[in-house]
């Protein structure tokens, strides 16, 4: 090695070693400013959560002040002394939109067998209706008595309907028909004396109905013409 590389080389060891505590002042310039900013957020971090739970108390207390004036008034005592209770409001069915129509049918009637009930019903002025009721039984063994299990009686129970003219109105929610003329009867000499229909879920009515020396019966009808 000549004297002149010796020379340099010294000369950049010592720029090197001159340089360390410049690059050492610069980290230590960046690290702190990296730990003041930390510092700053946390510092803003702790007074927002003290500043949202001083707002705390003040909100609950607000809404503890503006409940009574929300709170409804106390039921007024019955004169016995003891609190009133609000009576429940009256719940009645509310009829179909349309009454007028032909209303039908099916059940099972012991001695009868699988009847059909048809009745045609007209609004002639607001809740006052005339109707025209129809009861069609066809035999089904397990309904039937042993005698009336043949064909003649078959065709004579299918062939001979109980037919009626009605008349009547809506009282309490219910319509309550009574018979006008008995049309006919049936095989077994069987006719209405009266039918009660009730709205019954949606678009529907149970109709129940009495008969002189008979059993009578019950169905739920369905709308099958307007």
């Amino acid at each position: 090695m000549t004297p002149q590389q010796r020379k340099a080389l010294w000369i950049c060891g010592g720029l090197y070693l001159a340089s360390y505590p410049v690059r050492w002042a610069m980290d230590y310039s960046r690290q702190a400013a990296y730990y003041q900013q930390q510092a700053i957020r946390a510092a803003e971090q702790r007074a927002a959560t003290k500043a949202r739970q001083t707002a705390a108390p003040h909100a609950s207390a607000a809404s503890a002040v503006a409940t009574p004036a929300n709170t409804p008034a106390p039921l007024p005592a019955a004169p016995s002394g003891a609190p009133a209770v609000a009576p429940a409001p009256a719940r009645t069915l509310a009829p179909p939109a349309t009454i007028s129509g032909i209303w039908q049918g099916r059940t099972a009637i012991s001695g009868r067998g699988l009847c059909t009930l048809r009745i045609e019903l007209h609004e002639n002025e607001p809740s006052h209706f005339s109707g025209f009721s129809s009861l069609v039984c066809a035999n089904f063994a397990p309904l039937m008595a042993k005698g009336d299990r043949n064909p003649a009686a078959a065709t004579l129970n299918r062939m001979s309907p109980a037919a009626a003219v009605l008349s009547g109105s809506m009282e309490n929610g219910s319509i309550r028909f009574h018979v006008d003329k008995t049309v006919s009867t049936n095989s077994n000499g069987c006719a209405a004396t009266s039918f009660n229909l009730v709205p019954f879920g949606s678009n529907q009515l149970a109709a129940e109905w009495q008969e002189e020396g008979c059993q009578g019966g019950h169905v739920i009808l369905q709308k099958a013409r307007s």
